[in-house]
């Protein structure tokens, strides 16, 4: 089996991961130069450790080092036998976790994540998930053997973390779906130089640095039910809008196309023609709307108009609509769909299309 696919019972927990991330981040980040003598200096690198209190197994995996019984009956004559503590170190302690609900936002957002088939190859995915802000809190305690590594120490975090800090890690099982998780800390103010002045047979005190920090994230609750496989594509985008008709000549004079001709009705009926003589529509005027009725136009509707930067809107009510592209220069076809529409307009002798909705224009090469 290969290492990608191994899975273990910690690969969902979100937290342990957020932990893990810090004192990688910790790790990279935090030495300092100790000058041995006149020409030897040398850096110390502080490594970072989850509180281990009470782990004994943990214990002895860091701190019983090789003996003449260890692996390969060898042993290495830079490490003491016995149980000692390394310094300098840092630990980590988790003190807190908490929602911070004034960072909640709209939960329809889309996310992508990796998963294991059924034939053990890795798959993308995109479902939409909820991002709930949490906010942890640590307390840090490093432990140094001196005041003067204590204020060096002080002055690295300082110099490398002061302010923010970014990192990012991989979580999810493998079975659910894997996806990245990003996270942010600041670095205090304020730091605690601990220096001990009392000693005892009974206690061991230590040079130490402690400080508190808060790491903000997030965790995802996922909508499995909107799973969509990433490979899904989307090829084609039908229109189904159907343009409203503005009787009142609001945005100009609408004008309807019709079989039958005039209305009897006195308050329309200069509103309502019969199809255009030849199929030619001369447009008088600007920021008209035609609205073609039942069939009115049977054939190329031929577009004209004596005047200049000339705009108009064509609406097909319930039938298609062919128009002539004579005067569209680049253009092959126009046909406005059944409830679908046209803007054009005319400027220097030209016709162009300005927008269109739910119609075919096809242009030349």
């Amino acid at each position: 089996m290969a290492s990608y696919n191994l899975k273990f019972n910690s690969d969902d927990s979100v937290i342990r991961h957020i932990i893990i991330g810090l004192l990688a981040d910790l790790n990279n980040k935090v030495y300092f130069q100790r000058q041995l003598d006149n020409n030897t200096r040398v850096t110390v690198d502080i490594p970072f450790y989850y509180s281990i209190t009470g782990d004994d197994q943990f214990l002895r995996d860091q701190f019983l080092f090789t003996t003449a019984s260890g692996p390969d009956c060898h042993p290495d004559k830079g490490f003491a036998d016995g149980n000692y503590d390394q310094v300098p170190r840092g630990v980590v302690n988790l003190t807190s976790v908490s929602v911070d609900s004034s960072k909640l936002v709209n939960k329809r957002n889309q996310g992508s994540y990796t998963k294991m088939n059924a034939d053990g190859a890795m798959e993308g995915y995109t479902a939409e998930f909820e991002a709930i802000p949490l906010t942890i809190g640590f307390d840090i305690e490093i432990l140094v053997s001196s005041t003067l590594d204590a204020l060096k120490i002080t002055e690295m975090i300082i110099k490398r973390l002061y302010k923010s800090n970014y990192y990012n890690v991989e979580v999810g099982h493998l079975n659910e779906g894997t996806y990245r998780l990003p996270a942010y800390y600041a670095m205090p103010d304020d730091y605690d130089i601990q220096r001990p002045l009392d000693f005892t047979f009974d206690d061991k005190e230590n040079y130490k640095i402690t400080l508190p920090i808060e790491v903000n994230t997030h965790i995802p609750t996922f909508e499995w039910d909107s799973e969509t496989h990433i490979g899904n594509r989307m090829y084609e985008i039908i229109n189904n809008i159907i343009p409203s008709i503005d009787n009142n000549g609001t945005n100009g004079d609408t004008i309807t196309i019709d079989n039958n001709g005039p209305a009897t009705n006195p308050e329309v009926a200069q509103s309502i023609i019969n199809p255009p003589t030849n199929n030619i529509l001369n447009i008088v005027g600007t920021n008209k709307s035609y609205n073609f009725v039942d069939g009115s136009i049977s054939s190329n509707l031929i577009i004209n108009s004596d005047s200049d930067n000339v705009e108009s809107t064509l609406i097909a009510i319930n039938d298609d609509v062919t128009i002539s592209t004579i005067n569209f220069p680049g253009i092959d076809d126009i046909t406005i769909l059944e409830n679908g529409s046209i803007t054009i307009k005319k400027s220097n002798d030209v016709w162009y299309v300005v927008s269109e909705i739910n119609s075919i224009i096809s242009y030349n090469n």
